[in-house]
């Protein structure tokens, strides 16, 4: 497996200013923390991190100050308003350890359920694995096609990847298919549970809801 390389740079300086600074000159603030070893700030070309995101690569070398480090993508932070990265997480790993991490799962073609009138409900979007760093999947595809009305689809039944241990209890649900009936009077109950309401205020020496201070 051919592990691809990202430049980067040391940084020193820290904080909100600072940062923004760095995101105005077209860098995006990340750190690379892990194996006891000290947290390293360092600062990233936007160009090249969201060239290196296409690939869907979870694993990288780090390269920075004359030498490279193994290191997983271990977190992307989005601006809420613009959606650009505000900054990246990576985390050192060692290629002859195995490793914990979240993969999606993907679900394709028509359950025959759906066609006799159900509706499709995907619950576990993706799943946390155990595996050596170069057997990282991109995701967890599966076909739901004889998912039947009424059937789930649990964890136990994800396909078998060799190298990749699922770790989530194996009758954890991933995707089911149920009555339309069933949908619609989920959604009733939900609608007619009534929250507590306090009727009347505490009078004064009664337990209740402690006075608000400006």
């Amino acid at each position: 497996m051919e592990i691809l390389e990202l430049k980067a740079e040391k940084r020193t300086t820290k904080g909100s200013k600072a940062a923004r600074k760095l995101r105005d000159s077209g860098q995006i603030p990340a750190i690379l923390y892990g194996h006891k070893e000290d947290n390293v700030m360092l600062s990233l070309k936007d160009t090249d991190f969201m060239r290196l995101l296409q690939t869907r690569t979870r694993l990288i070398w780090l390269a920075f100050d004359n030498k490279k480090e193994s290191a997983l993508i271990k977190d992307v932070q989005h601006d809420n308003l613009s959606d650009k990265i505000d900054h990246v997480d990576f985390s050192r790993i060692d290629l002859d350890e195995k490793v914990h991490l979240r993969v999606s799962v993907e679900v394709y073609g028509e359950p025959v359920g759906v066609k006799d009138g159900g509706i499709l409900t995907h619950t576990l979007k993706s799943v946390e694995i155990e595996c050596l760093p170069a057997v990282i999947p991109e995701k967890i595809k599966v076909n739901i096609s004889s998912l039947g009305l009424g059937k789930s689809l649990h964890v136990r039944e994800l396909p078998q990847v060799e190298g990749i241990r699922y770790l989530p209890d194996p009758e954890t649900v991933v995707a089911s298919v149920h009555q339309i009936s069933d949908v619609i009077a989920a959604s009733e109950e939900e609608l007619l549970a009534e929250p507590e309401v306090i009727t009347k205020k505490p009078k004064e020496g009664e337990e209740g809801e402690p006075e608000k201070k400006a």
